[in-house]
């Protein structure tokens, strides 16, 4: 088979399976529909951890989870895929942006997830969602330990 054949074949083939896969749904971002599926995917890979309440990021990719015991779950959709972990306070540092609104940046002492950047309808919500993952106990999980 001459070379440019051969070529044009494997191209050809290349791209009817990106397309394939496109078509069938394979290319389709994965969002968090709502507090209730944040809940429930969080729970798949952390069972024995209740949550006492969700917050969800502006653009629907990332929830931050407080857990009844203090600790805070994150589910963040990354591709057609969930990522969840499970966070102690004070393990990973969150900054509020000063430049726009709703911003806060999570450094995570990761080399797999240095850093995640998490936008929210406000700066209170924002402020709120930085100071969960602040190593003092507040609301409910502090009524716990107490």
């Amino acid at each position: 088979m001459p070379l440019p054949v051969l070529v044009a074949v494997v191209a050809g083939g290349i791209a009817l399976v990106v397309l394939l896969v496109h078509v069938t749904g394979g290319s389709r971002m994965a969002l968090i529909e709502g507090e209730e599926q944040a809940r429930v995917r969080f729970a798949i890979d952390y069972p024995e951890a209740e949550t006492s309440r969700c917050i969800l990021s502006a653009d629907r990719r990332i929830a931050i989870l407080e857990l009844a015991d203090g600790h805070v779950g994150l589910v963040q959709a990354i591709g057609s895929n969930y990522l969840t972990r499970f966070v102690t306070r004070g393990e990973m540092a969150a900054r509020v942006g000063n430049a726009e609104t709703g911003v806060v940046t999570l450094l995570t002492h990761d080399l797999t997830w240095p850093r995640a950047h998490m936008i929210f309808e406000d700066n209170e919500t924002a402020r709120e969602v930085a100071g969960l993952f602040s190593s003092e106990l507040t609301g409910p999980a502090q009524e716990q330990a107490a």
